[in-house]
């Protein structure tokens, strides 16, 4: 009787009207962490790809042992920068270490980067003081820290509530793809000392990488939407919504040139266009990233 009431003296409670009734909290992770993602899959990826070929060929060691360290500083350096402005707290940052949640994705995933920092650090400086073999020594514990480093995210995103598409056994796949298309790119475009034969290799390793991404950003296209409602909506946006022609000119930067390139280049035994398609799938890449970022978060929370 008391809530009859309160309604019969209060003709603004019976026109109420609901405007929304579930969450949508806009986008939270923005263009800061797309440059996260992007520069950890180049400075990550020099390493995993650099490894393969110091391995493969050992007559161009000189390049990949001073391209490693640097590329790898620089681009994590920006990883790095990128994720301390994401901070709400970035002041604070220090706390997950001193404080650590071994539960949290990214108290791990920060505690992998920096790791990564310190071993391209000592690899830097094994470089300058010509210590070969403290370098060789720092090339495997790099190499397997540089893996965790790339992956980490795909556990993140994974976490994330009602984010249909972010699936991670999928993100890790994607995260480690994108790592080595990122990282044979970058050694191709500042590349200059390397033998025809290394730029093929190269090509091959950016093609395939190009072609299994590909291939599952169109399963995701094609299958995700008979998964939930809300993944149709999310794969509805990300291709005939706000971020269709970007999302749509990302793919083809990102994949599809740089594959139809390198292969009439490896066809034609031409090579004077790798640097292009790998400076194509590097904005790509970009592009990408973001769109795949962007439009889950643009789908109310269910």
């Amino acid at each position: 009787m008391a809530m009859e009431a309160l309604v019969a003296n209060a003709p603004s409670l019976k026109s109420a009207i609901v405007t929304l009734d579930v969450l949508h909290s806009g986008v939270i992770w923005g263009w800061y962490v797309t440059m996260n993602m992007w520069a950890k899959s180049i400075g990550t990826g020099v390493m995993l790809v650099g490894l393969y070929m110091m391995r493969k060929y050992q007559t161009n060691l000189g390049f990949f042992r001073t391209a490693i360290p640097l590329l790898g500083l620089i681009f994590i350096g920006i990883t790095l920068l990128f994720t301390l402005l994401d901070l709400h707290q970035p002041l604070r940052f220090w706390h997950m270490f001193v404080w650590p949640h071994l539960t949290s994705v990214i108290n791990w995933g920060s505690t992998f980067l920096n790791l990564y920092v310190a071993v391209l650090i000592g690899l830097f400086y094994a470089l300058i003081k010509s210590k070969d073999e403290l370098y060789n020594k720092l090339l495997l514990p790099a190499g397997v820290i540089a893996f965790i480093a790339t992956i980490y995210t795909a556990g993140l995103m994974g976490q994330a509530n009602a984010r249909e598409i972010w699936q991670t056994p999928t993100e890790v796949a994607q995260m480690l793809l994108a790592a080595t298309l990122a990282g044979s790119a970058a050694f191709l475009i500042v590349g200059f000392t390397l033998t025809e034969e290394e730029k093929i290799s190269l090509g091959y390793v950016l093609a395939v990488s190009a072609l299994i991404a590909f291939v599952i950003f169109l399963a995701e296209i094609v299958f995700a939407p008979q998964k939930s409602e809300e993944a149709e909506w999310v794969i509805h946006y990300i291709t005939s919504g706000g971020m269709g022609l970007f999302f749509a000119a990302g793919l083809l930067l990102a994949f599809v040139i740089p594959m139809v390139t390198i292969a009439l280049g490896i066809k034609n035994n031409n090579t004077s266009k790798f640097r292009l398609a790998a400076l194509s799938a590097l904005v790509g890449l970009w592009m990408v990233k973001h769109a795949w970022l962007i439009a889950p978060q643009m789908i109310p929370l269910s």
